[in-house]
């Protein structure tokens, strides 16, 4: 099994659609491209991919399509969540075959199953790829639960390959509680923008973030500070970054979407039924197009 390195920066890449909402395979392309030098690797058909939009096919696609971008010089995580433990491990198995460095597990959404099923979940998803990485992924907010702290520490004594985490729910006393009973080589990532500094600075060795597609250099520039132990510099930074997190919090995918265009970036009209229409006010816009100036 691939020894990997999470720390740092890590966009969850968003979806490039044509018109006609077909893959556009160059603009995504282009999207890689311009985030490569300042980020650590890759999370492809995350939530900000759009994930449940997408085909198997597509799914797979876009893990090949980031890989030959990666070069073997960036990770590429690819997410392989979905509602049935056989799909997953479908998806899971394609990801590791189009050459992905690690998946991401969403916990299984609309159905919320007991402790015991998430434990079942998961476990047989690791069983099914001894050999690829596996984070879990933690999303309650549209999830509809968490994945429970003991669920999750079962299952890292149980499988070498449950490597880590990536927690996006924002409850620092929950991540908290993740990094004080779990050992030191479970790796959290933080995908919630506005608690990245606290996160880092309790133990999170990374970040993936949607708002990463749009202000990568902030992040690092964070990161370095903290690093460095600067840390008003950092909170500086937080306090900034966070603004745009929060109007990505409010729109998701359709930020970035909206916010990459006013960076010269576009890629493409959302796939329905995402629609801008609704959901993002003329004064988020606004002040998006305001804060991704400054």
């Amino acid at each position: 099994m691939k020894n990997l390195k999470l720390h740092g920066i890590f966009p969850a890449l968003a979806t490039a659609y044509r018109e006609d909402e077909s893959i556009d395979e160059e603009q995504f392309r282009l999207l890689i491209r311009r985030l490569f030098p300042t980020v650590d690797g890759f999370v492809v058909n995350g939530t900000t991919g759009d994930f449940p939009l997408l085909t198997h096919a597509e799914r797979r696609r876009a893990v090949e399509i980031v890989g030959e971008e990666a070069q073997g010089e960036k990770l590429v995580i690819a997410g392989t969540g979905a509602i049935a433990t056989r799909e997953a491990i479908t998806l899971t198995r394609a990801a590791q075959e189009a050459g992905a460095d690690a998946a991401l597990v969403v916990a299984p959404y609309y159905l919320r199953p007991s402790a015991a099923g998430l434990q079942e979940h998961f476990s047989a998803i690791a069983a099914a790829v001894p050999e690829l990485p596996l984070l879990l992924y933690n999303f309650p907010q549209l999830v509809g639960q968490p994945i429970p702290v003991d669920v999750i520490r079962a299952l890292h004594a149980a499988h070498t390959n449950i490597i880590g985490m990536k927690d996006t729910s924002g409850d620092l006393i929950y991540m908290l509680a993740v990094l004080e009973q779990l050992p030191a080589d479970f790796n959290v990532l933080v995908g919630q923008g506005t608690v990245v500094l606290p996160a880092l600075a309790a133990g999170a060795v990374g970040a993936v973030l949607a708002c990463a597609n749009l202000i990568p250099q902030q992040w690092q520039q964070l990161l370095r500070a903290l690093d460095r132990g600067e840390f008003v510099k950092a909170r500086t930074i937080q306090y900034q970054a966070q603004q745009i997190s929060r109007l990505v919090g409010k729109g998701g995918s359709l930020t970035v979407r909206a916010g990459l265009e006013m960076l010269g970036l576009p890629i493409g009209p959302p796939r329905r039924p995402l629609t801008f229409e609704g959901a993002l006010t003329g004064a988020d816009l606004a002040q998006l197009r305001a804060l991704l100036s400054a």
